[in-house]
């Protein structure tokens, strides 16, 4: 249903669309009918980004396309910088005004202009060299620059003029970069992208050869001072050895290590050997305690026990005096303490001879001379140990201070080596060729200018036009609130619907001539005021099949067609034989009154109930031109029913009117903005509310309609009014 309504409203607007349309194409075909003829020249460039031409097949993997787009970018950007454009506007400038034959002439209108006039063309030529070579652009602020650039701009060389014509890109999926430019002239054109493609690459080295100078004399700076600080720092690892006398610490410390463990072991033995002598000790004082007892002691080898223990003394005495580092002397102590110990082991055996307490004497007193001197050796050997791991501390303490020195000293060799690596790489940057840029297709004049495309601008523009005209008639439709068809007003107002009236030409026709006569007009006239009527009688249908006499006709706004309708239904409902009386209630806009030219009665009738007759109703009514049709007016003023009619008034008695006239046909205020009609109601059997097609519901209209939905019973319907023709069946 929506669907039809749309289609409906667009067909509605067909001519409005068809003659925007049509404007559309007649107004592009008249803007480009003096367009000027263009000129297109183009040249290629090949950039080197993605091609190396020292290898002939080379893997695409290894190219890197986001860095390959980024530097097609910068090319681009750079080649429509305002500097590149500024060199090419300079060389045409120097053109114009050096060649006989000049890209461009000015009009008479163009010279008698103060930039034309102002213009100091030798002055302007010479200034437009300088810039040229000197790479720099022209600035407003100095006054001679700044005519300069005016003169430009009136020769259209400026940037913005040679910027908007020329198109600069990258062929897709190629090395190449196309520039494009289109004018008046071919020769134009061509110059214009040949000398961009020169200057391009003039400016581009330029500030590439700048910046590898630049690099140069920064990275050799950097080396200077890394390579004063490598110096210091291998100066402060050398200062520190030579300080300290160590010229290989690893080595020292490796020997002190050694001796250490020589040191123990022979600490070891010495300890074994003390225990064997304080056992001898003990085995003497044992002996000599049996001799106090009156036993009988012998002798043991004792003999060759004092002869070894000579011999031990001995090898002891000079190991000691060699620095106790003679391994084979510490070698033959070891087997000698051994001996020594099996003999003392095996002297408790005895063999005999006995042995005097003066020899037992002797014997203890040798044990202990050897027991001294066995602690002295262990003391000696354990003071010898200490010193040496003091030593070893000290080692440790210095080869960590060197290691420390030493890992400086690597670390500003290796910054030195990179900063190195980069000011070489800087050095053959400088040597090596800028660039691979390589003008592959040299732009030439065209033979023929470029399609003018006007039928296709033509066909753009009235296809636009078409579009954005039907979406605007769609878009007012959408927007559009108004209840302007029957489904519609079912979705939006909450009441019955009883009947829809379309538009009739009323201000052409009456009513009567609408309603009874055949209107000799066009057909589309003519079914028109046919349908109007077929409508009311279908109005006028519900109305007479309601089993009601007394109706009032009100709306929630005004301008809604409540008079009109009450004219037309009391008309329709006289031609199938009835009486209607019409009463004009709408106090504030007596239109009805006025249009049916009643006389004003309605305030000042009042009768008692006991006097009241037909006949004394109808003195004060007035006859309508049509039979069957008598009206009442009123005078209108601001004041509702209960204001203004007196206490005996004629609505009190309309019931007693129900046996002459067959409808009483009543006309209220709106609900919106008065009282009258919430008053009338308790007069009427039944209410039927007008709405137009061309009104929106506003908040006040739904507290109306809330109003006409508690009537108990006495609201007969709605009736939409004034409905398009084209929106009666939605």
């Amino acid at each position: 249903m929506d669907v039809i309504y749309f289609v409906k409203a667009l067909l509605k607007k067909k001519w409005w669309i068809i003659i925007s349309t049509i404007v559309a194409i007649v107004l592009s075909f008249v803007f480009t009918m003096d367009r000027a003829k263009l000129y297109v020249s183009n040249a290629q460039m090949s950039t080197g980004f993605t091609i190396n031409d020292d290898i002939k097949l080379r893997d695409e993997n290894n190219v890197n396309l986001f860095e390959a787009d980024v530097k097609f970018n910068n090319v681009v950007e750079t080649i429509t910088s305002p500097t590149v454009i500024s060199l090419l506007s300079y060389q045409l400038l120097i053109h114009d005004l050096t060649s006989p034959k000049p890209f461009r002439f000015l009009t008479e209108k163009d010279r008698r202009t103060p930039e034309y006039l102002q213009f100091n063309r030798v002055a302007g030529l010479q200034l437009a060299r300088h810039k040229l070579d000197s790479l720099q652009m022209l600035t407003s602020y100095q006054p001679e620059e700044r005519k300069l650039l005016e003169y430009m701009k009136l020769c259209k060389y400026d940037y913005e003029s040679l910027r908007k014509r020329l198109n600069i890109g990258r062929l897709q999926r190629t090395d190449y970069i196309d520039m494009s430019f289109g004018s008046e002239n071919p020769e134009l054109s061509a110059f214009v992208v040949n000398t961009l493609y020169s200057e391009f690459t003039r400016y581009y080295r330029s500030m590439r050869s700048e910046r590898s100078v630049e690099n140069v004399g920064t990275f050799e700076a950097l080396v200077n001072q890394k390579k004063t600080e490598l110096d210091q720092k291998i100066d402060a690892l050398r200062n520190y050895k030579s300080s300290e006398g160590l010229l290989n610490v690893e080595a020292a410390s490796g020997n002190e290590l050694g001796l250490i463990s020589q040191l123990e072991k022979a600490l070891l033995d010495e300890k074994a050997t003390y225990n064997n002598l304080n056992s001898s000790v003990q085995s003497v004082n044992e002996q000599l305690a049996q001799m106090n007892q009156g036993k009988a002691v012998y002798d043991n080898n004792n003999a060759e026990i004092v002869a070894l223990r000579k011999q031990l003394n001995q090898s002891n005495d000079e190991y000691q005096r060699g620095g106790s580092s003679d391994a084979d002397l510490a070698d033959k102590i070891k087997t000698q303490r051994a001996q020594l110990q099996r003999l003392m082991s095996s002297s408790a055996v005895a063999t005999g001879k006995t042995v005097s307490k003066d020899e037992l004497l002797q014997k203890k007193a040798s044990l202990d001379a050897d027991l001294k001197a066995s602690l002295l050796n262990i003391a000696s050997l354990q003071n010898k140990i200490g010193s040496l791991r003091g030593s070893v501390g000290s080692y440790a303490n210095k080869e960590a201070t060197v290691s420390t020195l030493q890992k400086e000293v690597d670390l500003a060799q290796e910054e030195y080596n990179k900063l190195k690596e980069k000011l070489n790489t800087a050095l053959d940057s400088r040597l090596a060729p800028p660039d691979d840029f390589r003008q592959t297709l040299k732009g030439q004049p065209a033979f023929k200018p470029e399609s003018s495309k006007r039928i296709i601008i033509m066909g753009m523009a009235g296809a636009s036009v078409f579009l954005l005209t039907t979406l605007g008639v769609l878009f007012m439709e959408f927007f559009d609130n108004s209840i302007k068809s029957p489904s519609v007003f079912e979705r939006h107002v909450d009441l019955k619907l009883i009947s829809t009236i379309n538009h009739a030409d009323l201000h052409r026709y009456s009513i009567p001539e609408v309603l009874q006569k055949q209107i000799s007009d066009d057909d589309a006239s003519r079914r028109r005021q046919n349908t109007f009527r077929e409508l009311l009688r279908k109005l006028r249908y519900e109305v007479e099949s309601s089993n009601k006499s007394i109706f009032l006709f009100t709306s929630t706004e005004s301008q809604q067609g409540k008079t009109t309708l009450v004219q037309a239904l009391a008309y329709s409902l006289s031609l199938s034989n009835k009486r209607v009386l019409i009463i004009d209630t709408n106090f504030c806009n007596n239109d009805l009154t006025v249009a049916l030219q009643a006389k004003p009665t309605l305030e000042t009738f009042s009768m008692a109930p006991e006097e009241v007759s037909i006949e004394k109703v109808r003195e004060i009514v007035t006859t309508y031109s049509v039979e069957g049709i008598e009206v009442i007016g009123c005078k209108g003023g601001d004041y509702t029913p209960s204001e203004i009619l007196p206490r005996n008034h004629l609505l009190n008695y309309l019931p007693q009117l129900k046996g002459y006239y067959d409808f009483v046909l009543l006309e209220g205020a709106p609900l919106n903005d008065y009282t009258d009609s919430k008053e009338l109601v308790h007069y009427v059997e039944g209410v039927i509310a007008i709405f137009s097609s061309r009104a929106s519901l506003k908040q006040n209209d739904k507290e109306s309609i809330q109003f006409l939905q508690s009537m108990n019973g006495k609201l007969l319907g709605a009736v939409l009014n004034n409905v398009n023709d084209d929106f009666l069946e939605l």
